[in-house]
């Protein structure tokens, strides 16, 4: 019993790796609903690894490795995916819902569509990053992939929206490519981010982490996942004031 639950941690783990492919798998024919809960399904299990292995006393450099690599799939190749499927489904005004249908022939007219899958790329190489950088300890280096990966997701439902909302334009073929290579940069950058982990509860500690709370509960309760966008250029904007506050003191 007591072996079984020193590998709950990496089930978990897996869990977020099947999920992942999963949602691969549903993009590509025709069932984009279920990629919603294919990327729920692995931030859970995403947030639930580390947890369950401090609580039960098993985190191990393994776990670690594969956490890293579940995350790959999930929030990396995942995200290229989908943002491949918009950038064809923008350039060919195929509907998004539908693009399965003509996807081997849009494929061969569109070759150069998959120079997208240069974020899985970037988040592969975030991720081994992040194993070896013991600077991010108290603090990120670059964008975490799993807050890429909500970003992305946004855009994932925005287009399923039967009608167009506001933020239609964030699926459009140069938004999307621009959205890739900044993205790209962003996750390998030396930029340093917020820890979203509070140490204690004070202001002084905190203020900036509470700050990006106070920015980002209201935009969602607002404007749904379409605030996504938002929250993540507000978290680095809030990083890099937070950075230069520090070398001010």
């Amino acid at each position: 019993m007591k072996s079984l639950l020193l590998q709950l941690p990496n089930g978990l783990t897996l869990l977020n790796l099947c999920s992942g492919l999963a949602g691969i798998l549903f993009s590509l024919i025709g069932y984009p609903e279920w990629v919603l809960y294919c990327v729920l399904l692995s931030l859970i299990a995403d947030f639930l690894d580390g947890f369950v292995a401090r609580w039960v006393g098993a985190a191990s450099p393994i776990g670690k490795e594969l956490d890293s690599l579940a995350d790959v799939i999930s929030f990396g190749a995942l995200p290229a995916v989908i943002l491949w499927l918009l950038l064809i489904s923008g350039i060919s005004v195929h509907s998004y819902t539908d693009l399965y249908l003509s996807l081997p022939a849009l494929t061969r007219e569109y070759p150069w569509t998959f120079i997208v899958f240069i974020i899985a790329g970037s988040s592969a190489y975030r991720l081994a990053k992040f194993n070896l950088d013991t600077r991010q300890s108290d603090r990120f280096i670059g964008v975490p992939t799993p807050m890429n990966g909500m970003v992305v997701l946004s855009f994932h439902l925005i287009a399923l929206q039967p009608t167009p909302s506001e933020l239609a334009i964030v699926i459009t073929p140069y938004f999307i490519l621009g959205y890739t290579l900044l993205m790209s940069y962003l996750l390998v950058s030396e930029i340093p981010l917020i820890a979203l982990k509070f140490k204690d509860w004070s202001w002084r500690n905190n203020r900036f982490r509470y700050l990006l709370l106070l920015i980002s509960v209201p935009s969602l309760l607002i404007m749904g996942f379409e605030a996504l966008l938002f929250i993540l250029f507000a978290y680095i904007l809030l990083s890099i004031i937070e950075e230069r506050s520090q070398h001010t003191k």
